[in-house]
């Protein structure tokens, strides 16, 4: 059995979605927490200088995409085929525009940070949900992205979605875009994963 070990801080960010892996296949992990104070003592550790990070049998691999798309590919939430394969890659990579995003909301200084973030949520998440909603629209989107099964891209997508409602206090970020309102809410009823979220720690708060 490989012994899986997930680096990350005390906090769902990056590393939800894996978690979300692991808890819808059913497969048992440990996770190593550490503080945001406690990071810069121990990232000379890892790789990439980075976190999330997920020891596989003792060997660490770093990206949470990488990390996430293993996973997926070892539990079969990766596409059937090649080319759904390549459009599940397609709606992370679109997702993935929220969380590069979101780090110029924390860097700079501490004092205009809201207004960092006020233009984040205004500006950048709308056009990023936008694409997403499109895409719903077409093949091969099923009940989620890709089919009418979760895949890797549904989990990347519901917890960037989970991010940006922490940012913004709590406030439903979906509520113009019905057909992503829609596939989150479908995501969350997954048994497993309702099961997860029922039980899961609350998000830290990003304020400051």
């Amino acid at each position: 059995m490989v012994k899986y070990v997930l680096h990350y801080y005390k906090a769902q960010g990056r590393a939800e979605s894996i978690r979300l892996a692991f808890k819808l296949a059913g497969v048992e992990f440990e996770e190593v927490n550490f503080t945001f104070s406690e990071w810069p003592e121990i990232k000379d550790k890892y790789p990439t200088q980075q976190t999330p990070a997920l020891e596989v049998d003792g060997k660490m691999l770093c990206q949470s995409k990488t990390i996430l798309r293993y996973l997926a590919k070892e539990f079969g939430f990766q596409g059937k085929t090649n080319l759904e394969c390549a459009f599940i890659n397609q709606a992370m990579d679109v997702v993935e525009d929220i969380w590069a995003e979101a780090n110029i909301v924390f860097q700079g200084p501490k004092e205009s940070r809201a207004e960092r973030a006020a233009h984040f949520l205004k500006e950048t998440v709308p056009l990023v949900y936008a694409t997403l909603e499109r895409s719903l629209t077409m093949e091969p989107a099923g009940n989620f992205f890709v089919g009418n099964s979760i895949t890797a891209a549904d989990l990347f997508f519901f917890t960037a979605v989970d991010f940006v409602n922490v940012l913004s206090k709590g406030a439903n970020s979906l509520e113009k875009f019905p057909k992503l309102d829609a596939l989150k809410r479908r995501i969350a009823a997954n048994p497993k994963i309702a099961a997860w979220l029922a039980v899961r720690p609350p998000e830290i708060s990003l304020s400051g």
